[in-house]
């Protein structure tokens, strides 16, 4: 029987590197089934180090991983808050169009592509929690802007 697990781990991209193994450490997201789990994980985990306290000296984020059906896998990612001094924000979808060059904000947008649904749940300047369900079972619609990110 799989049953959910969390666990905790600090605020840098090697962190984020640790939480990418660790989402797909169990057998039903083995051999590329998990590829898209990982990736969602990755995207949430990166935002937590770079938009929240989780990035600052002796940051942590706390994730969780549950499957909800056969098919169906919940993923949590719980930052610090907000950075010291830092403003109070939520996390936002941009809009970037075809072709369009400025850094960043993409890391949601492929959440919002791959991820059945996200949320956040929590207070401005508090820690969130990001939640997505992501499908095992078919392929998310990345729409002609991934092809033009991609080459």
């Amino acid at each position: 029987m799989w049953s959910p697990r969390w666990a905790y781990f600090g605020g840098n991209t090697t962190d984020v590197a640790r939480v990418r193994e660790w989402s797909v450490r169990d057998a039903l997201l083995q051999n590329g089934r998990g590829f898209w789990v990982e990736l969602v994980f990755s995207e949430l985990a990166s935002n937590a180090v770079e938009h929240t306290a989780t990035g600052e000296q002796h940051g942590r984020m706390w994730v969780g991983l549950e499957l909800l059906s056969d098919q169906v896998v919940l993923l949590s990612v719980v930052d610090q808050g907000r950075k010291w001094g830092g403003p109070f924000s939520t996390p936002q979808l941009v809009d970037r169009q075809p072709g369009e060059m400025n850094p960043g904000g993409r890391g949601l947008w492929l959440v919002d592509r791959i991820a059945e649904y996200w949320w956040w749940e929590g207070e401005l300047g508090m820690p969130l929690e990001m939640r997505a369900m992501v499908r095992l079972d078919r392929e998310p619609d990345l729409g002609e802007a991934w092809y033009d990110l991609a080459s």
